[in-house]
């Protein structure tokens, strides 16, 4: 008897080297539930090659790579391949990218600080056939309905929003969605920091937003933040 047979066929795809030999070797090691590793990439282009040449059980895919990211690639795969499971691995806990990654056909979303044998459910749940989503993400799913029952309710886009900030603003929330402190925003706008700090105050109190998850979201939604780079 094979062996191998029984064995779930895996092609792993991130841009982090260190990252992706530690998680190979421990998925291998899985007893329980075993795992193959069939092939490795560092990018979205890469993850489509890959899965067309090995045709794997599972696609664990990260979200943001150079070249092409795993929104793009989970698109692309979908295009030709209906069958392979797809689970996307991120830092990102924002619910906006979990929705535009499960409409574009991602079947989970796990977050790269969850536990090894969380991956290891997830990757069984998703090749079983069901849809895993990190259990963290509950509340930010609920906040994220919250905020588009809110926007029907008033009747304002987010677009009319965006266009109601001033282009220093506009450029701010671009800053912030990028990661970018209030240090190294004043420094490109060449403005002192409390200055960068009154532009930012001034567009949350516009948006009604209060943390920068929520504008993150805000940022996407507008297509002033690229979610695949």
């Amino acid at each position: 008897m094979d062996n191998n047979k029984n064995r779930a066929r895996i092609v792993l795809v991130d841009d982090h080297t260190v990252l992706r030999v530690g998680l190979k070797s421990f998925l291998e090691e899985q007893q329980i539930f075993p795992l193959d590793v069939v092939a490795e990439g560092s990018s979205g282009k890469e993850a489509v090659l890959l899965v067309e040449k090995h045709n794997p059980d599972l696609l664990l895919l990260d979200l943001s790579m150079p070249e092409m990211g795993g929104h793009e690639a989970t698109i692309e795969i979908r295009k030709n391949n209906r069958l392979i499971k797809i689970l996307i691995l991120t830092q990102y806990n924002e619910s906006i990218y979990l929705k535009r990654l499960l409409e574009a056909g991602a079947n989970g979303y796990i977050l790269k600080s969850a536990r090894g044998e969380e991956l290891v459910s997830a990757i069984r749940s998703v090749i079983s056939g069901g849809t895993y989503i990190d259990p963290t993400m509950a509340s930010s799913i609920l906040a994220n309905k919250f905020s588009a029952n809110l926007a029907a309710t008033t009747g304002v886009s987010d677009e009319e929003l965006y266009a109601k900030l001033t282009a220093r603003e506009q450029q701010v929330l671009k800053f912030i969605a990028d990661g970018l402190s209030n240090k190294e925003i004043a420094d490109k706008l060449d403005v002192a920091v409390k200055t960068a700090m009154v532009h930012r105050a001034n567009l949350m109190d516009k948006l009604n937003i209060k943390n920068r998850s929520k504008l993150i979201q805000f940022a996407i939604r507008v297509g002033v933040l690229n979610i695949d780079k």
